[in-house]
C-alpha cells in the first residue's frame, strides 16, 4: 500500500512538473511576443502602445533579463511621449537592475534631459533648475569622456545663465523700489557666482547705477576702477565708461534713467 501511494505521489509530481514547465514556456513565449510587439510599436513611434507592452512585461516577469530590457524601452517610450517625470523614475529603475554600461550611460543623460525639460523659467521657483544643474554636473563627473559631455556642458551654461538672470531681475526690481543696498546684493551675487555668464557685465553696470541713483557717485567710480579689468565684453566696458561720463555732474541724464527701466 505504501509503495502504491509512493508511486502515485511520484506520478502526480511529474504531472505537476510537466504542467508547470508548459505553463512557464507559455508565459515566456507570450512575454517574448509582447516584447517584439512593443519594439515594433516603438520603432513606429506609437509610444502609448509600446508603453503598454513593456509595462506588462515588467509587471509580470520582474527581475528577468527580458523585463530589464523592457524597462529601458518603457523609459524611452515615456520620454518620447514627453512624460518626463515618469520617464526619469523609469530610467532610475532601469539603472538599478541593469549591467549594460552603454545603456546606463544613455539613461543617466536622459535623466538630465528630463530634469531640464521639467525646470521652470527664470521668473519661477528654481529648485527644479538647480536639480537639473546637479544632474548634469554629476553626469560629467561620472562620464567625462561621454559623447554627451559637450552637450551637457552646453546645457550647464544655459542653466547658469537662467539662474543668473533670476538674480539680475530681482536686483532690478529692488532698484525700481529704490532699495539700493538690496539691489547691489543681488547684482553682486551674479558677479560672484555667475561671472562666466554674459549678464555678469550688466550686473556690474547696474551696481554702478545703484550707487549713482543713491547719490554715491564716488562709490560708483571706485567700483569701476576696481572692476574695469573684469569686464568680458569691450562693448559693456565702454558702456560703463560712458555712464560715468554722462553723469559726471552728479545727476543722471534722462536717457540713462530710462535705460534703467527698459
Amino acid at each position: 500500500m505504501k509503495i502504491y501511494n509512493y508511486s502515485l505521489l511520484t506520478l502526480l509530481s511529474l504531472i505537476l512538473l510537466v504542467a508547470c514547465s508548459h505553463t512557464k514556456t507559455g508565459i515566456d513565449d507570450d512575454l517574448s511576443s509582447r516584447f517584439e510587439k512593443g519594439i515594433a510599436y516603438f520603432n513606429n513611434k506609437q509610444y502609448k502602445k509600446s508603453q503598454q507592452e513593456f509595462d506588462y512585461i515588467v509587471m509580470n516577469n520582474p527581475g528577468s533579463r527580458l523585463a530589464v530590457d523592457a524597462q529601458y524601452y518603457l523609459s524611452e517610450s515615456l520620454f518620447n511621449s514627453k512624460k518626463y517625470i515618469e520617464a526619469s523614475v523609469a530610467y532610475e529603475n532601469y539603472i538599478r537592475y541593469s549591467n549594460d554600461i552603454e545603456k546606463i550611460e544613455a539613461s543617466r543623460f536622459r535623466i538630465c534631459e528630463c530634469a531640464i525639460e521639467t525646470s521652470m523659467d527664470y521668473q519661477k521657483d528654481q529648485q527644479s533648475t538647480l536639480n537639473a544643474l546637479d544632474r548634469l554636473q554629476e553626469f560629467i563627473e561620472d562620464f567625462p569622456d561621454s559623447k554627451w559631455t559637450t552637450k551637457a556642458m552646453g546645457e550647464i551654461i544655459k542653466i547658469r545663465s537662467k539662474l543668473a538672470l533670476k538674480l539680475y531681475e530681482t536686483g532690478r526690481l529692488y532698484l525700481k523700489l529704490e532699495e539700493y543696498e538690496s539691489a547691489r546684493i543681488y547684482f553682486q551675487q551674479v558677479v560672484d557666482n555667475y561671472y562666466d555668464t554674459p549678464i555678469a557685465d550688466d550686473a556690474k553696470i547696474e551696481i554702478m547705477f545703484s550707487y549713482i541713483l543713491n547719490e554715491a557717485r564716488d562709490s560708483a567710480e571706485s567700483y569701476f576702477r576696481l572692476n574695469n579689468n573684469n569686464f568680458t565684453s569691450e562693448d559693456k566696458l565702454k558702456e560703463a565708461k560712458l555712464i560715468l561720463q554722462n553723469t559726471s555732474n552728479g545727476k543722471m541724464t534722462m536717457n540713462e534713467y530710462i535705460r534703467l527701466y527698459k
